[in-house]
């Protein structure tokens, strides 16, 4: 019978990702303090491209190992996946209906690729806070 313990590993990436994920967060950082697009010609296809690494940064940078990794970790990382669910359905079904009582306009459309990047964003940050607390509460203890 597998323990929790087990089970997170199995579903965690390798500890190298989370460098992999700094880097990928990097690059677009980089690209939009410069200025630079990698594709003059297509600006959407760029966009995307620098989504895509954003999203991958952000994924890496929290489903990686670390080497404190315990079963109270992996518990964080389900309570901040589920709270980005809910920051999900916040805003493909709220921040819409909010807009349009709002405004009165249509709706405009909402790239799934900026959605999935919030969502991954708020992930990482839901992610890192409760870390440092239970690192800043087991220090206390201690």
């Amino acid at each position: 019978m597998m323990t929790i313990n087990s089970m997170g590993k199995a579903f965690l990436l390798p500890s190298i990702f989370k460098y992999i994920g700094i880097f990928l967060l990097l690059v677009p950082v980089i690209l939009g303090l410069c200025e630079l697009e990698l594709f003059a010609y297509n600006e959407s296809l760029s966009k995307r491209l620098l989504q895509t690494l954003a999203c991958l940064g952000f994924y890496f940078l929290v489903y990686s190992r670390y080497k404190d990794d315990d079963e109270m970790l992996y518990a964080i990382r389900l309570k901040t996946t589920a709270y980005c669910v809910l920051v999900g359905m916040v805003l493909l079904l709220v921040k819409p209906l909010l807009y349009y009582i709002l405004t009165g306009e249509e709706v405009k459309e909402e790239s799934a690729g900026g959605i999935i990047m919030t969502i991954l964003f708020f992930n990482a940050l839901f992610f890192f806070k409760e870390r440092n607390k239970l690192k800043e509460d087991l220090k206390n203890e201690e």
